[in-house]
């Protein structure tokens, strides 16, 4: 049996944890979000690259390949097969800027 005074001791202390438990989940949250602009980059070099070997337009298809939020942030060098896209990390913390924060994947394919 629990003593008098310690009666809703247990609801003070998840109170006191919440602020941690956000936190934490924003850093998931974050974690999540680098990965998927990682793979999404990389998935718009190699498709980008694919292009040029076909004679296509390799920066269009790159950016095309990114989703509409991404395409804004995104920038695509084209060096003959050789496609390199940057795109910019969106922060779920609004006061950090995200232009130093970037993603850079390069993809050369063989054309044929």
């Amino acid at each position: 049996m629990r003593a008098r005074g310690q009666l809703g001791s247990a609801s003070v202390e998840i109170v006191g944890m919440l602020p941690w438990l956000f936190m934490a989940g924003l850093l998931v949250w974050q974690i999540l979000l680098v990965t998927f602009v990682a793979t999404s980059a990389e998935n718009a070099a190699r498709n980008g690259s694919r292009a040029e070997g076909l004679g296509r337009d390799g920066r269009a298809a790159a950016v095309s390949s990114l989703t509409s939020w991404l395409q804004d942030e995104t920038t695509v060098q084209v060096d003959g097969e050789r496609v390199s896209v940057t795109v910019g990390l969106p922060l779920i913390v609004p006061w950090v800027t995200s232009d130093n924060f970037t993603v850079t994947r390069r993809a050369e394919l063989p054309s044929g």
